[in-house]
């Protein structure tokens, strides 16, 4: 790595840290210079733009999702396992010392669902990405006999995706501490509804 790419490489790290807790729009080139110690014109240089710094600090975002949630689901047995990894890894993903604030992307949805542009189009294509990995995940569960024949792989992915909105509002603004320990016992019963019957406990 150059000298150039290991400076912006930090810059990046430090910019997700502060859109975690600001948002994507409380994001700045002026607010990271202040951070970093640097002057703006510096960073500037190497952004151009407040949608191009926005870009990336989503895309390093999600290179830390896919570390911390895809990739250990993907050394799971495909199946009900991979799938409770997966939501266990989605759970905990936002407690990592990289998001201070919180998911980077449920904040981002909210703050850019209703703006359309580079930023939301780039969002909205992350987005679309991993519920299409998680499709396949359901899909490979219903492959092995684990999951019905009969479910509905976009309604269970949406009620998996309402599973961890849920727990994020009840766990970060109302601090309820059983929140995650709920949204688990939600999950095993929606699994429970789903399953093959020759494969229930």
């Amino acid at each position: 790595m150059s000298k150039g790419e290991e400076t912006k490489s930090i810059i990046l790290e430090k910019a997700v840290q502060v859109a975690s807790v600001q948002g994507l729009q409380g994001l700045t080139i002026g607010t990271l210079a202040d951070e970093l110690g640097m002057s703006k014109s510096g960073l500037f240089a190497k952004f151009a733009s407040k949608e191009n710094l926005q870009i990336e600090v989503l895309r390093v975002g999600s290179e830390l999702f896919r570390r911390n949630v895809v990739y250990p689901s993907l050394k799971t047995k495909p199946g009900i396992a991979r799938l409770k990894t997966a939501f266990q890894m989605w759970l905990s993903w936002a407690h990592t010392d990289s998001l201070p604030g919180g998911c980077l992307f449920l904040s981002s949805s909210s703050e850019f669902d209703d703006r359309p542009g580079v930023v939301r189009d780039h969002l909205k294509k992350t987005q679309l990405s991993w519920q299409k990995t998680l499709k396949q995940f359901v899909e490979d569960a219903k492959n092995t006999l684990e999951l019905s024949s009969n479910t509905n792989v976009d309604k269970m992915v949406q009620d998996i995706w309402g599973l961890i909105l849920s727990f994020h509002f009840y766990n970060r603004l109302l601090e309820d501490k059983n929140a995650e320990k709920k949204a688990k016992q939600s999950f095993n019963e929606l699994i429970k509804r789903n399953q093959y019957e020759d494969s229930w406990d």
